[in-house]
């Protein structure tokens, strides 16, 4: 396990159940790629960067911020997804560039991108969107599509 898993391990413990645990973790951001080649690399630094963890009953959201050099090792907010709450959730991209709408029930809806190659953040970079709707559709999901 590396640094940024441990970190995600350390700040989600206390929110887990009794018996719930970290099935696998991912690395997700919200910036716009087409934004970052327009900007020349400068709009990567700042928020729009979340680690994010999954259990067999929902996905935990840890926003965090890239720094100058680096990714931060940092708790700017947890957010938690029952998968209950999910209304669908559409995979998209190409090649290792991926991206996954989440429809909720209460009708927000929330994009999420990550690059499958980046395993350096997070184990489970590159089974994360195939786990996130294979548990959606354990815990009863309906509406997912691939």
């Amino acid at each position: 396990m590396h640094k940024y898993d441990e970190f995600i391990h350390k700040e989600l413990t206390p929110h887990l159940d009794a018996g719930e645990g970290i099935e696998l973790t991912g690395f997700l951001f919200t910036k716009s790629l087409k934004g970052v080649v327009l900007s020349g690399g400068l709009s990567l630094i700042g928020d729009g960067y979340f680690f994010a963890a999954l259990t067999l009953k929902r996905m935990f959201i840890l926003a965090t911020e890239m720094g100058f050099a680096s990714l931060k090792i940092e708790n700017k907010g947890l957010s938690e997804i029952p998968y209950s709450e999910i209304k669908s959730i559409k995979p998209g991209g190409f090649l290792n560039q991926k991206m996954i709408a989440i429809e909720l029930k209460d009708g927000r809806s929330l994009v999420f991108r990550l690059n499958a190659l980046a395993t350096h953040y997070a184990s489970g970079q590159k089974q994360f969107i195939e786990s996130l709707l294979r548990f959606h559709q354990s815990a009863g999901g309906a509406g997912t599509s691939s």
